[in-house]
């Protein structure tokens, strides 16, 4: 018995050791004999409560961690490590204050000694569990509201989905058509920022088709056939472009108008175009060897090429259309004039780009134009007899440049 006031002195002098360290901390620590009274507390207890424990209000407050130790039997304090529980209280402000309290015995003879009660603030624990109560409750109406409602919403997500697939579609065919109208790479500007910016380009190579007697035709056969056999010219004029990465620009009554390299730039495009123009004439006489047979008389064509410089893109806001500015156009204009009836004409520069591949006669207008007459692709360069279809080696030369 000697030792007991020592041994209470000691485990108070521990515990404000161990109140010392969270001096800010608004946790309580307290420290009641066997019968459940109060002998020590620390700084937190009266920052919890907003009051001492030695303090009239303690003496008048019931605490209820004091009630716990009263109520509960010694034996079962024995038999448990601790016990936890939670109470409440009116603080400053008449706000109320919930604290979770871990009551924990010392033992010592199979005796309880003393209490250690811990208490930590949990209001705003408290208030969030409230709150996410209250929410499951509004959740819970919530649901149920939806569920009235849900044969509704499914009608219209029905209907919305079928409204989004038609507005899908309506885009994918207004792309496509854009595309077919204008060359991809400028789409996708034109899409992105609402305009597509004009550039310059150093060398490109411009195509002239001209149907010299389209006029005559247009007398001698009706509309319907004219455009029929046009529309067939035409589309197979289209095939041989887009496999030889050549722009169709244009059509203009019966002028057809290519350019390659644009939109893209690439140095192979005067043999690129050179070499769409050999099958567009091969296509041609095809085609009026077909026509001779039903009475109607032959197309005839004249092919000019130009190699240059040249402003290409889109103007204007309405009925867009990509399009092609400079005197290389101009000029390949007054080539095609020049060129004979199922000839290829192509000028000075266009030559000195491709003469090492094809076959070509030099020919002088008025004494001033100096042009040059393509007859094929030279042999060692062609993979066929006729010299119009590219051999393996000029692809390779074609992959390089």
């Amino acid at each position: 018995m000697q030792n007991e006031p020592q041994n209470k002195q000691k485990n108070i002098e521990e515990l404000e050791m161990l109140a010392s360290i969270p001096v800010v901390a608004s946790n309580s620590i307290i420290l009641l004999d066997s019968a459940g009274d109060i002998i020590w507390a620390n700084d937190g207890f009266e920052k919890l409560h907003g009051y001492s424990y030695n303090s009239e209000k303690a003496k008048v407050y019931s605490l209820d961690f004091i009630k716990k130790v009263k109520e509960t039997d010694s034996i079962f304090f024995i038999k448990n490590t601790s016990l936890s529980f939670s109470y409440s209280f009116v603080g400053e402000n008449n706000k109320r204050k919930w604290v979770q309290t871990t009551l924990t015995p010392v033992i010592e003879n199979c005796e309880v000694k003393q209490f250690v009660a811990i208490g930590v603030d949990i209001t705003q624990q408290k208030e969030v569990e409230d709150e996410l109560i209250q929410r499951q409750e509004n959740t819970q109406t919530l649901s149920e509201h939806l569920e009235s409602i849900k044969d509704h919403i499914e009608v219209q997500i029905e209907e919305l989905n079928k409204q989004k697939n038609i507005l899908e579609a309506a885009k994918e065919k207004s792309e496509d058509v854009l595309n077919r109208v204008i060359p991809y790479e400028v789409a996708v500007q034109l899409k992105k920022k609402g305009y597509a910016t004009p550039r310059h380009y150093k060398k490109v190579s411009v195509l002239n088709v001209n149907i010299r007697n389209f006029n005559q035709l247009a007398e001698a056969i009706s509309i319907d056939d004219l455009i029929s056999h046009l529309h067939n010219f035409f589309v197979k004029f289209d095939n041989i472009l887009e496999e030889h990465y050549v722009e169709k620009i244009k059509t203009i009554g019966g002028y057809y108008i290519g350019v390659g390299g644009v939109p893209l730039r690439n140095r192979s495009n005067p043999i690129d175009t050179l070499l769409a123009a050999l099958r567009i004439r091969e296509t041609v006489s095809d085609l009026n060897s077909q026509i001779k047979k039903t009475g109607i008389p032959p197309f005839e064509v004249g092919i000019g090429i130009n190699t240059g410089k040249a402003i290409a893109g889109v103007v204007g806001k309405t009925r867009l259309s990509y399009d092609v500015w400079g005197d290389t156009v101009n000029d390949t204009a007054l080539i095609e004039k020049s060129a004979p009836v199922g000839g290829i004409l192509i000028s000075n520069d266009t030559y000195n780009e491709v003469s090492d591949y094809f076959i070509c006669s030099f020919v002088e207008i008025n004494n001033e134009q100096k042009y040059w007459l393509v007859e094929s692709i030279k042999p060692q360069y062609s993979n066929n007899e006729q010299g119009i279809v590219a051999g393996h080696e000029l692809m390779q030369i074609l992959s390089k440049l």
